[in-house]
Order: structure tokens, then C-alpha cells, then sequence
């Protein structure tokens, strides 16, 4: 026992000691950035994501600094890190368009189903955590409701219970696969960035294969599949095609 205390002890020490640390390292890259130190913010900011941190805030501020440094690739990259966290997040989603800007590749995107768009949309309104929290509550609340529908013997009463509870187990249904799409999303990284200015996008991964088309630093793809160093893509207009997998940051 004694030792198991001195364990817990020290783990709360490493925690406390952790914690510190990383917000000592908020407070220098902040200051830093307010100091156009953009290199030494960028520096600090990844220390902490090293550490095992991350939040939209931290990466949006990353991206901050990636593009006061005139780096638009991994700017992108960490504001699409940001935005999966926070996908409604009106100042990630400006900043982002922003970057996009200064892209070469203007790249136009296939038509989107509408119900997908609708869902995507909807599942957007709250993170990971706070749909599974509206699952639990509602899941609960139905149970409560369907207590009075069995024991209430009241017919008018048994039908309200009964239709509210059958709503709410529906709420708690739907809010369970809104919090997975959102993890899902969250862990899904198959999407990367461009980070060399300029590449030939290969018929096959060799370096003597055909040259299908070049693409430029900022853009975003898709990887399908990887086989050593080279990674099959897919760009937002439905071409697919080769990448060295050292040309480009997955998000």
C-alpha cells in the first residue's frame, strides 16, 4: 500500500509538472507571436502538440503562425486540423479561406450529395463529447418516460409518454451517430497537404511512369493507398494519381 501511494503521488506530481509546462509554453508562444517571433511560436506551439495536446485553439494558432511566416502549406495543414476539431468555427473556416487564397491550384470539387451535405452540416453543430452527452440524457430521459407509460393509468397520459419517449429514444439514436461520425472524422487521416512547391502527379508509383498532371504546395488531396514511399491520391475533382508520400503533410 505504501508504495501504491507513492506511485499515485507521483503521477499526480507528473500531471501537475505536465500541465505547467505546457501552459509556460502557451504563454511564450503568445508572446512570441505578439512579438512577430513567428519561428520561436511555431516552435513552442509544436512542443506542446508533441507532448500529446491538442485543441482547434492550438492549431488554429499554429496556422496563425505558419502564415505570418509565409509557410501557406502547413498553415493549411493545422487550420484543417483545426477545423475538424471545430467544424463550425466561423474565424478557422475565414482563416483557411484566406490561405486557400494564396494557393496556385484551383481545384473545382464534385457536387455533393444533398442529404450527405445536410448531414455533415448537422453533425457540425456540436463536438464528439456533447453529442454523446445529448445521447445519454435523452436515452435516460425516454426510460423515465416509458416508466410512466406503464404505470400510469391514465390513456391520455400513456399516449404523450409514450410518443415523447419514442422521440427521445430517436434524439438518443441519432446524437450516438452524430458523436461517432464526429470521431470518426476527428481520427480520419487520410487527407493531407501538398508541401513541395511543385509535382508531377505519376500514372504508378515510379519515378519513370507517366507524368498525368502537376499540382502545386497547399493543395489538398485524399490518400487512398500507400505502397513504400509513394501514396495514391485522389484531388477534390475526382482525378486520381501518384505522390511521393515525403511531398505532402497528412492533416
Amino acid at each position: 500500500m505504501k508504495y501504491l501511494f507513492a506511485h499515485i503521488l507521483l503521477i499526480i506530481f507528473s500531471l501537475q509538472s505536465y500541465t505547467q509546462n505546457n501552459l509556460a509554453l502557451v504563454d511564450s508562444a503568445e508572446t512570441y507571436f505578439k512579438n512577430a517571433q513567428y519561428l520561436k511560436a511555431i516552435n513552442a506551439y509544436e512542443k506542446i502538440i508533441d507532448s500529446g495536446e491538442e485543441s482547434a485553439a492550438l492549431f488554429y494558432n499554429l496556422g496563425n503562425a505558419y502564415y505570418k511566416s509565409n509557410n501557406i502549406p502547413l498553415a493549411i495543414t493545422n487550420y484543417e486540423r483545426a477545423k475538424r476539431l471545430a467544424p463550425n468555427d466561423e474565424d478557422i473556416i475565414f482563416n483557411l479561406r484566406l490561405a486557400k487564397t494564396q494557393t496556385i491550384d484551383k481545384i473545382g470539387s464534385l457536387p455533393e450529395f444533398f442529404l450527405t451535405n445536410w448531414y455533415n452540416s448537422i453533425t457540425g453543430i456540436a463536438n464528439t463529447n456533447t453529442w454523446a452527452y445529448l445521447s445519454i440524457f435523452t436515452f435516460l430521459l425516454s426510460l423515465i418516460l416509458l416508466l410512466f407509460y406503464f404505470f400510469s393509468k391514465s390513456v391520455q397520459i400513456k399516449k404523450i409518454t409514450f410518443l415523447s419517449a419514442s422521440f427521445l429514444l430517436l434524439m438518443s439514436l441519432l446524437s450516438m451517430s452524430s458523436s461517432y461520425y464526429q470521431k470518426k472524422q476527428n481520427f480520419d487521416n487520410s487527407f493531407a497537404i501538398i508541401t513541395t512547391p511543385s509535382v508531377n502527379i505519376k500514372g504508378s508509383p515510379d519515378q519513370s511512369s507517366t507524368n498525368l498532371f502537376i499540382l502545386h504546395s497547399g493543395t489538398k488531396l485524399q490518400i487512398l493507398d500507400h505502397i513504400q514511399d509513394w501514396c495514391k491520391i485522389k484531388i477534390e475533382n475526382g482525378e486520381i494519381g501518384w505522390i511521393k508520400i515525403d511531398d505532402v503533410e497528412r492533416i
